[in-house]
């Protein structure tokens, strides 16, 4: 339990984020983690991701190279997935990423009830590993429970003025991983190569290839990249071409014409293509932000009123999701 911004933990020298809701440790010595420890999977794959960050961690940061044993064996790190094993006070859909970190002097137990959960319970494990302020390598004797209040905590990653390298976006998940974020709004413009209208795409522009290997490395980490594509508004990155200009809602590209049944097959095309690209993932965004204007164009509804504003982006919502099901 946490008091403002003084935890349990924090006031033992360690730096928890996100703090984690139930902690019940001890103030006197700690485990000591050294390269005689081992790690034992129980019913875990090896090549789990919780597995791997762990052993990956502790050897590129520390100078650890764990080596994995059996069950029980003295100084163990024991990774171990028990559905059901963790209660919790809250949405049904969290359960999978409840984690219990059981600390003893010479054995550590990260039990879960599903891989997410376990990834999680390893992160703060491997937070704790960072020290007390004293030293490196420490972990408080207790019990730590912990799982999240949102099933869904996203991060929003804006392109539309830049655009990263792969390898940078990768290290940037692997960050996001540590702080148990779950989900990136990839908010991506021209920044993709849009297969079904490549003009849109900017040069570099991240392939198909590109981002079904990105979504990969986040799913791995159960980070899902949910693509966002803004429109109908702000799309001056599309209304700029010759060839869209005659579906802009007026004079200006900074917003398509929304009844306009091709303006919405353009947009609609676009949103298949990073389906394609983004497999695995369970959300889209379709923006529909800031459409000021509407309603406005002179082919469709008039007068121009709140009313019908409303009802035209009621109209469009409604198809987009109709599209999308």
């Amino acid at each position: 339990m946490s008091d403002g911004v003084i935890t349990r933990l924090r006031e033992l020298g360690y730096a928890v984020l996100p703090a984690p809701r139930q902690v019940e440790v001890s103030d006197g010595p700690g485990a000591q983690v050294t390269e005689k420890w081992n790690v034992a999977t129980d019913g875990v794959d090896a090549r789990d991701i919780a597995v791997t960050t762990l052993a990956e961690t502790l050897a590129v940061e520390h100078g650890i190279a764990l080596t994995f044993a059996d069950e029980n064996q003295h100084s163990t790190i024991r990774l171990a997935i028990e559905p059901g094993a963790i209660e919790i006070d809250g949405p049904a859909e969290c359960a999978a990423q409840a984690y219990q970190l059981r600390i003893l002097a010479n054995q550590i137990d990260v039990v879960a009830n599903a891989s997410a959960g376990l990834f999680y319970g390893v992160q703060t494990l491997l937070q704790l590993l960072d020290g007390d302020g004293r030293q490196r390598l420490t972990a408080p004797i207790g019990t730590i429970t912990d799982w999240p209040q949102w099933p869904l905590r996203v991060i929003h990653w804006d392109t539309k003025h830049h655009q990263d390298k792969i390898e940078t976006l990768k290290r940037f998940l692997d960050w996001t991983a540590k702080f148990k974020c779950n989900a990136i709004c990839f908010e991506l413009e021209d920044k993709f190569e849009y297969p079904s209208h490549p003009i849109i795409g900017a040069p570099g522009a991240f392939t198909t290839e590109q981002l079904r290997e990105l979504v990969q490395y986040g799913l791995r980490r159960h980070i899902q990249i949910i693509p966002n594509v803004q429109g109908p508004a702000h799309l001056c990155y599309v209304l700029k071409h010759d060839e869209f200009a005659h579906l802009r809602c007026d004079d200006s590209n900074y917003q398509i014409c929304m009844d306009e049944p091709e303006a919405r097959k353009l947009l609609f095309d676009m949103y298949d293509d990073l389906c394609k690209a983004t497999e695995g993932v369970d959300y889209f965004h379709v923006s529909t932000d800031e459409v000021y204007y509407a309603g406005i164009c002179e082919r469709f509804r008039k007068p121009y009123n709140a009313e019908n504003r409303s009802l035209t982006w009621v109209d469009y919502v409604r198809a987009a999701h109709k599209h999308l099901a």
